[in-house]
């Protein structure tokens, strides 16, 4: 049967149209649609569109595809057609069959029923990505501190390694950002933990007294490097007014201010950005510190200002800004938590200004009152101590041994689990373990709990152990101190923290 016979089978309910491969319309009997000869059939609906790809994917021998009730429009006028497509070497046939009124007729009946089984399916649905995604939340929080803590503890105990190295100037000061960054990259790490903590607002606002001017000035060197490399300018105003030390939580105005340059300077391309820190007033022994952020970059469509601190919104474009992680949505909750306020003003291709106010206490006398740390000392010998590592780590391991061989009090043996260190320490006598305690086959509790139980021999049983993890809570510091672990410590940590730490329970294990 021809193409022109099957359409005089149907008559008017019928359309048939002939287009090149190019897609050009060679003919059409206009039956349906008044599309004309010459134009392309692609700009007649976006659902030609699909022919492209069938081409591009045709053989020699002629294939057809059909489609049944598929929505066309062409003005007013709106049809539901089922819709045959034949192509062939030479041309392309599009047979259109007009049953809308069939489909209106159908979909009457099946509308009542369909609205209230898609109800009860969009409910189901939106139950279940909100248990999806508490699970994911739940999941990324519990397995990202040890994640990121372990890498970031080879990244500053190396930075100290380097750090005691012969620099030149430029290396030294290289050396003091990345160490600085890493530690307020430790810092946010922690915030991260704490995101559903905002969200049930229990996070803990810590006021503790701080070089203020630090602060600020390492925002300077830090984004001075960025500016150079972006080839913008980078500005900084402190109002000398304002008082040297301040009483705050300094880790969430770092996370605040941080935040709002890395946006400044990922969306400004040239010009400049700046900051500049103002008092807005002082009584007796309290201060409003004001943070004005601007810069000359693409700018926030007024539209979206409204939303600019919802929870995980994107906008399209070049000019989206994201609010997942640690973005905006958390930034105007911590200003929320510390008292404070945020706006923020825009004009697209011209840029946006951040304005914070947050309240600060300062103290009326310089002297505060230092809690001196207790001095221990290695006892008296001619002997090394030996070191059992007991870590799975390479890069961690490594750390550790050029820690205590550099120290020239210690030798050290690496065992990579809990099974491994236990053979270990039957076969010798060590001073001290230190014990990863997220370890395979036998993990750190495990491992301290075999050691403290099942051997009579205490240069066993009794040898100190101290447990380090990168989950760094009073929760997991106590289940070590309970595991029978003389001391913890947490990931990163600094040099003489560790030296420090080592050092006591040897000279207390010797004075027992």
């Amino acid at each position: 049967m021809t193409y022109q016979e099957e359409k005089l089978l149907f008559n008017q309910k019928t359309q048939c149209t002939i287009v090149q491969h190019d897609g050009t319309i060679k003919e059409t009997d206009g039956n349906i649609f008044t599309w004309k000869i010459g134009t392309s059939i692609y700009d007649a609906h976006p659902f030609f569109e699909i022919i492209e790809g069938f081409i591009e994917i045709f053989e020699k021998e002629e294939t057809t595809y059909n489609f049944p009730c598929i929505h066309l429009e062409e003005g007013k006028l709106d049809k539901i057609c089922d819709i045959t497509i034949k192509i062939n070497t030479e041309e392309v046939v599009i047979l259109l069959f007009d049953y809308s009124t069939k489909y209106y007729e159908l979909n009457k009946i099946a509308q009542q029923k369909n609205e209230s089984i898609l109800k009860a399916k969009e409910l189901e649905l939106k139950n279940q990505y909100l248990l999806d995604k508490e699970k994911f939340k739940n999941s990324f929080i519990a397995n990202i501190n040890h994640e990121i803590r372990t890498p970031l503890t080879g990244i500053l105990g190396f930075i100290e390694v380097l750090e005691k190295t012969n620099l030149n100037f430029e290396q030294e000061e290289l050396a003091r950002i990345i160490k600085r960054q890493s530690i307020h990259l430790n810092a946010l790490i922690e915030d991260m933990v704490d995101i559903s903590k905002i969200e049930s607002g229990k996070i803990k606002i810590i006021d503790e007294r701080f070089l203020f001017i630090n602060l600020v000035e390492g925002f300077e060197e830090t984004y001075a490097k960025l500016a150079e490399e972006k080839g913008i300018e980078f500005e900084t105003y402190i109002d000398p007014s304002i008082q040297e030390y301040l009483i705050g939580d300094r880790t969430r105005v770092f996370q605040i201010l941080n935040n709002i340059l890395n946006n400044a300077f990922k969306f400004t391309e040239e010009g400049k950005v700046s900051l500049s820190v103002t008092k807005n007033y002082q009584r007796t022994n309290k201060i409003s510190v004001g943070f004005k952020v601007e810069d000359t970059g693409l700018g926030i469509q007024e539209e979206n200002l409204k939303n600019i601190f919802n929870r995980f919104t994107r906008f399209n474009g070049d000019k989206q800004i994201s609010g997942t992680g640690l973005g905006l949505a958390i930034v105007k909750d911590l200003v929320d938590l510390l008292n404070g306020e945020i706006k923020v003003t825009s004009e697209p291709d011209k840029g946006t200004t951040f304005d914070i106010k947050l309240p600060f206490k300062f103290d009326v006398t310089k002297t505060i009152p230092t809690k001196k740390k207790k001095k221990y000392s290695l006892p008296e010998t001619k002997k090394k101590f030996r070191i059992l590592v007991v870590e799975d780590e390479e890069a961690t391991q490594f750390l550790l041994m050029k820690i205590l061989i550099s120290h020239g009090s210690f030798f050290v043996d690496v065992a990579i689990n809990g099974q491994e260190a236990i053979n270990y320490l039957e076969r010798r006598n060590y001073d001290l373990v230190l014990m990863d305690l997220k370890l395979s086959k036998v993990d750190g509790y495990k491992a301290t709990h075999m050691i403290r139980n099942n051997y009579g021999d205490k240069m066993i049983s009794e040898v100190p152990i101290i447990g380090f993890t990168a989950k760094a809570t009073e929760a997991e510091r106590d289940k070590c101190l309970r595991s029978g672990m003389d001391d913890f410590i947490a990931k990163p940590f600094e040099q003489e923290d560790l030296i420090y730490k080592i050092v006591k329970q040897i000279a207390k294990k010797a004075a027992s």
